[in-house]
C-alpha cells in the first residue's frame, strides 16, 4: 500500500519559513543533545554523491570552547567589515542589506552564548579545479585531436560533487530543526581560522570545515516567507534569456 501524500501546504510552510535566525535565538533555553541528534539523523538522509556519506558533524556546547570560537569569529568579522562591506558600494544603503548586516552583527555579539554550535565537515580537502584539469590535459596529450576527452574538464565536476554532497544535508538539518521549534543560520566566519579551530577541536587537517550552524530554540515561531523575486522572473526555459 502506498504511503499517503504529504500535506503540501504544511510542507511548503516549513520550506518557505525556515529562515536564517540570528536575533531571535533563545540564548537562555538549553537545547537537549537528543534533539540535535534527532535532527542530524534526518540530515543524513539527504542525497550524497556516489553514496559516499563523507560528512562528519561536530557539535560544540562547552562554554569555554564556544568563547574561544567566538573570539576567532569576531576577528574574521572585522576583516569582513574592512573589506567586503566597505566594497559593497551603494548596496550598503539598501534597507534589506542593512537589516541583514545588523542581524549578522547581532549574532557575532552573542554567538558565544548560543546553546550549540554545529560544524559540518567533509572528509578530504576541496578539489583544486585548475590542477585537476591540468592533470587531465596532460593525460590526454598523446590522444588524437578527435578524441572527445579533449572536450572534458573534471575539476568543476569534482568541486560540484564535494560541496553538493554536504549542503543538501545542511539544509535538511535546518529544516528538521525548524520543525522542532529551533532556529539556525549558516555562518562561515570561523573558516579563515580553520587551522586554529582544528587544533582547538581536534579536527584533522585533512578534513574540511564547511561552515558553522548556531542552533537554539527561537523566540516566537511566527517566521514568514522572505521578500524574494518571483522564480518566474528568474527562470529560463530551454535557452538562457528566453
Amino acid at each position: 500500500m502506498n504511503a499517503p501524500p504529504f500535506d503540501v501546504a504544511e510542507t511548503d510552510r516549513l520550506l518557505t519559513t525556515t529562515r536564517s535566525v540570528r536575533r531571535r535565538l533563545d540564548l537562555e533555553r538549553p537545547v537537549p543533545r537528543e534533539v540535535v541528534q534527532e535532527a542530524l539523523e534526518v540530515a543524513v538522509q539527504a542525497p550524497t554523491a556516489n553514496n559516499h556519506q563523507n560528512w562528519r558533524w561536530l557539535v560544540v556546547t562547552e562554554p569555554a570552547t564556544k568563547a574561544e570560537l567566538a573570539g576567532m569569529i569576531r576577528s574574521s568579522w572585522q576583516f569582513h567589515l574592512n573589506d567586503i562591506w566597505t566594497r559593497a558600494g551603494r548596496r550598503r544603503h539598501d534597507a534589506q542589506a542593512r537589516r541583514n548586516h545588523a542581524s549578522a552583527q547581532a549574532l557575532i555579539e552573542t554567538i558565544a552564548r548560543v546553546p550549540a554550535l554545529v560544524i559540518p565537515c567533509v572528509l578530504g580537502r576541496p578539489p583544486d579545479i585548475a590542477a585537476i584539469n591540468a592533470a587531465w590535459r596532460d593525460r590526454m596529450a598523446d590522444k588524437v585531436a578527435e578524441d572527445p576527452g579533449h572536450q572534458v574538464q573534471h575539476g568543476e565536476t569534482r568541486a560540484s560533487i564535494f560541496y553538493g554532497s554536504i549542503f543538501p544535508a545542511i539544509w535538511s538539518f535546518q529544516l528538521a530543526l525548524r520543525s522542532r521549534g529551533l532556529g539556525s543560520t549558516i555562518t562561515c566566519l570561523h573558516v579563515p581560522h580553520e587551522r586554529a579551530v582544528g587544533r582547538l577541536l581536534g579536527i584533522p587537517s585533512g578534513v574540511t570545515q564547511v561552515c558553522m550552524i548556531p542552533v537554539a530554540y527561537t523566540v516566537g515561531s511566527d517566521f514568514r516567507p522572505a521578500d524574494r523575486y518571483s522564480a518566474k522572473e528568474r527562470t529560463y526555459w530551454e535557452r538562457w534569456g528566453t
